[in-house]
């Protein structure tokens, strides 16, 4: 039976058609007050409600097609707006970093994240610029909110740079308020600190800078700012942990300081001495 009734929903201008005729056939060969009888019965009572099914059944077929092109609309509008979305958030990034390139007189060469260390201490990235566009050993690297590193190998397109959060890249740095100098430690990758004078006057709060002693990371880059202050197992120096301002698990965009010729014979002077290793 159900096949049937799907045969008569599929096919139906073909069984109205063939119903039409047989009813039309019956009709003709009778009387006239038959016909006229036989012709209000059966519009009250066969085709009215057939009309009416086919209609239903027409309307119901347009709403699911509407149906069916919402969902695909409301797909496409979600994945545009999704694009959307990160390309507002790349904006938002490139501008906080255009805004950190008119702070300095170095020459900033915009760069991008192509690649992370595998490894948990992730102490490195890799960049998509090299020798040919301008990046030399040693040249360090700034995002939006901070210092980031510096390159420690250059090839023609891509160059490696080791992270300040590697244990063994340890910076000069500086109390901006108080203009205590001493070395960025960190003996994890994670808790980062520096030890200074119990008598230094070093407050929770103080913004870290690096102070551009070592010729590599020039003055003023900001590095983050102290967190807490405890105790070390000397008792004349205390320990200062600071909060980097830079978030490494979230770094895209970069800019590379292309120093001034004033460091050129630094940079000459450690080409050396890696040579000679």
């Amino acid at each position: 039976m159900h096949w049937i009734v799907e045969f008569v929903v599929k096919h139906r201008s073909s069984c109205s058609f063939l119903v039409t005729i047989v009813l039309s056939l019956w009709m003709i060969s009778g009387p006239p007050e038959f016909q006229a009888r036989a012709s209000r019965f059966l519009t009250l009572t066969v085709f009215y409600p057939f009309q009416v099914t086919f209609n239903n059944l027409t309307h119901i077929r347009n709403i699911f097609s509407e149906n069916r092109h919402l969902r695909q609309e409301v797909a496409r509008l979600n994945t545009e707006v999704s694009r959307l979305l990160e390309l507002k958030s790349e904006n938002e990034r490139l501008r906080g970093l255009l805004d950190l390139s008119q702070d300095f007189t170095y020459e900033l060469l915009p760069v991008r994240v192509v690649a992370r260390d595998p490894s948990i201490e992730n102490k490195s990235v890799i960049i998509n610029a090299g020798y040919k566009d301008g990046v030399r050993m040693w040249m360090p690297l700034v995002g939006e909110k901070g210092v980031v590193g510096k390159v420690i190998q250059v090839m023609n397109g891509l160059s490696l740079v080791q992270l300040i959060k590697d244990p063994s890249n340890r910076i000069s740095i500086l109390s901006s308020r108080s203009r205590t100098v001493s070395i960025l430690e960190t003996e994890n990758g994670r808790s980062f600190f520096f030890r200074c004078r119990n008598h230094e006057d070093v407050q929770i709060g103080d913004t870290i800078i690096t102070s551009g002693l070592g010729g590599i990371y020039p003055k003023g880059l900001r590095v983050g700012q102290v967190d807490r202050i405890t105790d070390s197992q000397n008792p004349l120096f205390k320990r200062v942990w600071v909060e980097l301002s830079v978030d490494f698990d979230r770094i895209e965009d970069l800019f590379v300081l292309l120093l001034s010729p004033q460091w050129q014979s630094f940079r000459e002077e450690l080409d050396s001495l890696e040579m000679q290793r």
